[in-house]
């Protein structure tokens, strides 16, 4: 059974979806830069006790997860270079910036939500169900967001100013055929060959006609 991926027109049933791209790509780099810098404040308010090595909790995408805060770091700072890839691709119709944001979304997608997976797979560690129902509605939110900005980004890259130079070239391969130097003159020469056969054909008939000459019965008598 095969499910058919919808294409959507509008961003939120009112923006176009290049701008509804560019309200999603500055807002999602605003909070990734606010969480960036509230990690560094932390860690600079905290350093006598802890290292960068040191194994903490952060707010990513939606889920908590616990890692040591260079990997925190790297993660914000991969995200906030995409994001300023995705807003640069919205604002100058670049196909190829737009796709490169595409799949890093979609490859992050795909981990937080293996990451929540592992976490929660075993729910009796946690001692407090309203902490655990938080944390699993904060992560929806963020896979709803993820998930809707895939489909936004999709339906752009479907339009037709973004497939105009892959369809011109197809057209154009399928269409135009440029026969070779030899196989045009040789096929000339065929050409040639069967008029000059044809034209055989007709004057020996003609010949025939002329010099075949048979008197009718009265003329004879």
């Amino acid at each position: 059974m095969l499910i058919e991926i919808p294409e959507l027109k509008r961003c939120c049933f009112c923006l176009p979806l290049r701008r509804g791209i560019l309200v999603f790509g500055y807002l999602s780099l605003l909070v990734t830069c606010l969480f960036g810098i509230l990690q560094v404040v932390l860690w600079l308010l905290y350093r006598e006790y802890e290292s960068t090595f040191t194994t903490t909790a952060a707010l990513y995408r939606g889920v908590i997860m616990e890692a040591q805060l260079c990997v925190i770091f790297i993660l914000y700072a991969l995200d906030i270079l995409f994001h300023i890839v995705l807003i640069v691709g919205a604002h100058l119709k670049r196909r190829r910036l737009l796709r490169i944001y595409y799949y890093y979304e979609l490859t992050t997608t795909v981990a937080t939500f293996v990451v929540v997976l592992i976490t929660y797979i075993d729910l009796d560690r946690f001692p407090r169900w309203n902490f655990v129902v938080t944390e699993f509605s904060l992560a929806f939110a963020g896979f709803v967001l993820q998930i809707y900005l895939l489909l936004l980004i999709r339906s752009e890259l479907r339009k037709e100013r973004y497939q105009e130079g892959r369809s011109s070239y197809t057209n154009h391969i399928a269409e135009v055929f440029v026969e070779p130097p030899l196989r045009r003159q040789w096929r000339t020469f065929i050409l040639e060959l069967r008029k000059e056969r044809y034209q055989e054909g007709r004057s020996s008939y003609t010949n025939h006609i002329a010099e075949v000459f048979v008197e009718p019965p009265l003329r004879r008598q």
